[in-house]
């Protein structure tokens, strides 16, 4: 009796060490740490030239090290009876300072891991030198639709919480160019979807604005009216 006692209590402790061991052997690699790459970013996030001023990109490292490859995609001005979806298209592999418009210059990384991370900046090469003392910021509404506040992020540039409005309850954002307080150009854009556009500033501040979303659809709408009046 006392012996099968023993060989009890050995099968016993047997079975917890290899219960140990395999609990061991199913966390294995678990706790692993690996760290994201971590941009710093030399220069500004946003960036403003005039058309056939010079652009160099300051560049983009990784607190890790990692190496960091950039691509370009951009859109041009608007041209105002030329908004089809067709006339309308992204341009890709450098920033053109010849050519007024959006630029976005997305940094990517990769760890050794496997593990990848991008950031952006985005360049706006203006028509002309931009007027300082046009500012386009404020609140707006546009028919039933959700308002818009517009920021100025750079002289010539700004910013719309919602650049769609018309009763439309959609909210799309995008950046507006207007250099001289008259004008309005709406570059092709990626936010909640596409948008692009073209206008002008009336004398009381309303922004009469023509814009096209190609992805709503089909057909795409083409240069709809969309008045945006300024609060007083």
């Amino acid at each position: 009796m006392k012996n099968n006692r023993y060989l009890l209590l050995v099968l016993l402790m047997a079975v917890i060490f290899f219960s140990g061991c395999e609990r061991i052997l199913d966390t294995e690699g678990i706790s692993r740490i690996t760290s994201f790459p971590t941009f710093q970013m030399q220069g500004e996030e946003i960036v403003t030239v005039v058309k056939g001023g010079t652009f160099t990109d300051p560049g983009v490292t990784t607190v890790e090290g990692y190496p960091v490859t950039s691509s370009i995609t951009g859109s041009a001005y608007i041209v105002p009876g030329k908004t089809q979806p067709t006339d309308v298209v992204y341009t890709s592999g450098a920033v053109d300072t010849n050519v007024p418009g959006i630029y976005i210059i997305t940094y990517s990384s990769t760890n050794p891991d496997g593990f990848s991370g991008t950031t952006t900046r985005t360049v706006f090469v203006l028509d002309q030198q931009p007027d300082p003392a046009v500012d386009l910021s404020g609140s707006y509404a546009s028919g039933t639709s959700p308002g818009a506040t517009i920021t100025k992020v750079a002289d010539g540039v700004f910013y719309s919480s919602n650049a769609w409005g018309g009763g439309s309850t959609v909210v799309i954002p995008a950046y507006l160019i207007c250099t001289d307080g008259v004008n309005v150009n709406v570059p092709q854009q990626e936010s909640t979807v596409r948008i692009f556009g073209h206008g002008t500033v009336a004398a009381n501040g309303t922004l009469n604005l023509l814009m096209s979303r190609p992805t709503f659809g089909p057909p795409p709408l083409i240069d709809l009216v969309k008045d945006w009046v300024k609060a007083n």
